[in-house]
């Protein structure tokens, strides 16, 4: 009887041994999921989504714009990654407005819009030690301007009120360089510099007494060299 109860205990000793041998040697022979690799540098990458807010002024405030931007990375390219996304952008005359508000006793104003779509190609040197906190891009505008001018003054003694109103929607299209640099987690500071190509002709209408005359003259441009910072986020 004894002899019947060890054999049958070392059975189930061998038996439950086995078993967790097998047990090991499938979690050994199964294939290890590795931790993704840190992020080396703070390119924009696939799937990124970059949202910014920008401000473009000369040094005497001739025009202040602002505006808001959304760039979203959609595919790697060679050696970077392409970027499509948007961008408004509101303008106004600020110093000369005021000036001439101020020495005449009109009232000026001068206002423009514009709406564009972008594509940004972001790129590091091969040799990018030092620049883990930098993103860098050239990039493509395409889009429209709309624009409106006004002057209108109340009439005096003789004198007549009158108003002088033009607008117009021209294209806006432009090239350029930026860069991003990450101060702090997913925060950055950025600038653009862009040449760009925008301009058109108004068409007016002019209401002095009684009287109303519409025409086109006198061309507007916002073509040119500029630099634009901005503010964002990486979402």
């Amino acid at each position: 009887m004894r002899t019947r109860i060890t054999m049958l205990f070392l059975g189930v000793l061998l038996a439950t041994t086995s078993a967790r041998a097998q047990e090991a040697q499938a979690l050994a022979t199964e294939p290890q999921m590795e931790p993704a690799a840190p992020r080396m540098n703070r390119l924009q990458d696939v799937g990124d989504i970059d949202a910014r807010v920008m401000l473009n002024a000369d040094i005497v405030l001739a025009f202040v714009d602002l505006g808001v931007g959304l760039d979203v990375g959609v595919l790697r390219l060679g050696p970077g990654v392409l970027a499509l996304g948007g961008e408004f952008e509101a303008g106004a005359c600020v110093s000369p407005c005021i000036a001439l508000n101020l020495a005449t006793g009109w009232s000026f104003s001068h206002l423009f819009y514009s709406p564009h779509a972008r594509a940004t190609y972001h790129l590091l040197p091969s040799q990018s030690s030092g620049m883990e906190k930098v993103d860098l891009y050239g990039l493509v505008l395409a889009g429209l301007t709309i624009t409106t001018t006004r002057v209108t003054g109340a009439g005096s003694g003789s004198s007549t009120d009158f108003d002088y109103a033009g607008s117009d929607v021209g294209p806006s299209l432009g090239l350029g360089v930026g860069g991003k640099y990450f101060f702090q987690d997913n925060f950055f500071l950025g600038a653009e510099g862009r040449l760009r190509y925008s301009a058109g002709e108004y068409t007016y209408t002019l209401r002095s007494g009684d009287v109303t005359l519409s025409d086109s003259q006198s061309t507007w441009s916002l073509s040119g060299f500029n630099v634009q910072f901005f503010v964002g986020l990486r979402l």
